[in-house]
C-alpha cells in the first residue's frame, strides 16, 4: 500500500476498536498482469484494489487520466459497497469525486480529509496552472454535501479555511505520530 501509512494505521486502529472497514486504493504495480478489481485482507481491513498505472515520470495529461479512471472505477466500487460512513482522505481533492456520489446516494455522512495544501502546492511546482485549480476547488466545494465533516490537519487549516463556501463542518484535529513506527537503534546504523 505504497504511499497509504496514514490511511493504514487510521483504519487499523478503527478495526481494532471493532469497526468493519473497507479500503478503496490504487494498485501501481507495472508488469503485474493485474486487471479489474481484487481484494485482500490487510490487518482485518478489506482492501478493494483496482490497478491503474501511475507514475511521476508519467506527463500531466497522463498522470489526469489515471486519476479520472481511478475515480470512475472508485465512485462504482463506493456505491456497491455497504457502510455507514464515507471516510475520503488523499493529498488532492480528487478523492472528493468517488467520495460525494457515494455519500449522496447512499444517504450517509461522509469526512472529507485534507492533508495537503491542494491545489497550493501543484501550483507552486507549476504540475497546475492556477486558473484551471481554481475551477477544480470551486466545482469540488460546490458537490461537497452539507452533510460533511472537513478534517483539515493542522497547518492546513487556515489557508483553507480562508475562504470557506459551505456550510460542511470543519475540524482541525492535532495530528501525532505513531513513534513506535520509527523505532531505530543508531548504533546500528
Amino acid at each position: 500500500m505504497s504511499g497509504g501509512t496514514r490511511s493504514y494505521e487510521m483504519a487499523r486502529r478503527m478495526v481494532t476498536w471493532g469497526h468493519e472497514v473497507h479500503m478503496i486504493t490504487s494498485f501501481r504495480e507495472e508488469g503485474s498482469g493485474k486487471s479489474g478489481w481484487f481484494t485482500t485482507e490487510e490487518a482485518g481491513i478489506k482492501v478493494h484494489w483496482y490497478p491503474v498505472p501511475y507514475s511521476n515520470h508519467m506527463g500531466f495529461s497522463q498522470r489526469i487520466k489515471a486519476f479520472v479512471a481511478f475515480a470512475l472505477a472508485a465512485r462504482r466500487k463506493a456505491i456497491a459497497l455497504d457502510g455507514d460512513i464515507i471516510f475520503a482522505t488523499s493529498t488532492p481533492l480528487t478523492i472528493a469525486l468517488p467520495a460525494v456520489p457515494a455519500s449522496r446516494k447512499k444517504k450517509i455522512p461522509m469526512v472529507f480529509e485534507v492533508r495537503g495544501l491542494w491545489p497550493e502546492m501543484p501550483i507552486a511546482v507549476g504540475a497546475l496552472k492556477k486558473a484551471m485549480s481554481e475551477l477544480v476547488v470551486a466545482v469540488l466545494d460546490r458537490l461537497l454535501p452539507t452533510n460533511s465533516i472537513r478534517e483539515l490537519t493542522q497547518g492546513i487549516a487556515p489557508a483553507t479555511v480562508a475562504n470557506p463556501s459551505s456550510s460542511s463542518s470543519i475540524w482541525s484535529p492535532h495530528r501525532g505520530t505513531e513513534s513506535s513506527s520509527f523505532s531505530i537503534d543508531c548504533r546500528t546504523h
